[in-house]
């Protein structure tokens, strides 16, 4: 049995259902918003990975006659794959004194980016004493 409040029974059925309504409406909101929220997160790692991997790639430095493998990017400057190379490749007497060169044989200024200097991935470069750091 239903106890009688005393309220009109068509006003009661009209409140259901726009109780029913208004809930359906905010579950949809909801499912939208749970959407959203999923894009988002997907966005994101993949942002992050981006930005970890940024325009990485590869290339190798040869010393003689020694290749290692370098993971590089583009905004770089010579000088940073530079001192990478010298502790790569251990004890070279008077590191302060190699450069990077190009296949062409062109010594790859310190202060530019690789990008500057024209390395392109995959390329093989040389470590060797510098013509310019060997004076004075």
């Amino acid at each position: 049995m239903t106890e009688n409040t005393g309220s009109d029974p068509v006003e009661a059925v009209e409140h259901l259902h726009r109780a029913e309504h208004d809930l359906e409406l905010a579950l949809e909101k909801g499912r939208e918003a749970a959407r959203e929220v999923g894009e988002a997160e997907d966005e994101l790692k993949k942002a992050i990975h981006e930005l970890a991997h940024a325009k990485q790639f590869p290339l190798k430095v040869i010393y003689n006659g020694l290749k290692k493998p370098f993971e590089v990017r583009p905004e770089e400057t010579v000088k940073q794959l530079l001192n990478q190379a010298i502790g790569a490749f251990g004890s070279i007497p008077n590191p302060h004194m190699l450069s990077l060169y190009n296949k062409d044989g062109e010594e790859l200024p310190d202060g530019e980016t690789l990008k500057q200097a024209g390395v392109k991935p995959h390329d093989e470069l040389l470590l060797r004493p510098s013509a310019v750091k060997g004076g004075a």
